[in-house]
């Protein structure tokens, strides 16, 4: 088992690898090293119980060759670019949901109030008409 500094930056939470534990009894994740001396590698370690690891730590990959090592490196600062992408039109998404949730509430409640000067414009088209049948009746 080779040893090395697990301050590095990896990709999200790791994937639970089933049947393995790890001194502590938790059970190991698989992470993926994004730093510059390993860049892509695959390593476990201790997800760690309330917050509090222990040391367990174990490479997954033999170090790749010097093609990977040159392109990964490219690769990780891509994935990022995407992620940061991602990011925002995530919350330009959400932007535009809650703006259209607003834009159909105003609406419904246009569309209400249309229908009601609609009814008082029937009634008051009815009293006109009602007038003047009764003005040329009488006449």
């Amino acid at each position: 088992m080779e040893s090395s500094s697990t301050s590095s930056n990896t990709t999200g939470g790791g994937v639970e690898i089933q049947g393995r534990t790890c001194r502590c009894g938790s059970k190991v994740r698989m992470f993926t090293s994004r730093t510059q001396q390993n860049p892509g590698r695959r390593f476990l370690r201790c997800p760690g119980v309330c917050g509090q690891r222990c040391d367990f730590f174990e490479w997954v990959d033999q170090y790749g060759c010097d093609h990977g090592a040159a392109i990964v490196p490219g690769l990780i600062v891509r994935l990022n670019q995407l992620e940061g992408q991602y990011r925002m039109v995530e919350t330009e998404i959400n932007r535009l949901e809650t703006e259209n949730r607003r834009l159909l509430e105003s609406f419904v409640n246009l569309q209400a109030a249309n229908n009601a000067l609609l009814y008082k414009f029937k009634l008051v088209l009815i009293c006109v008409i009602s007038c003047l049948l009764a003005f040329v009746c009488f006449m």
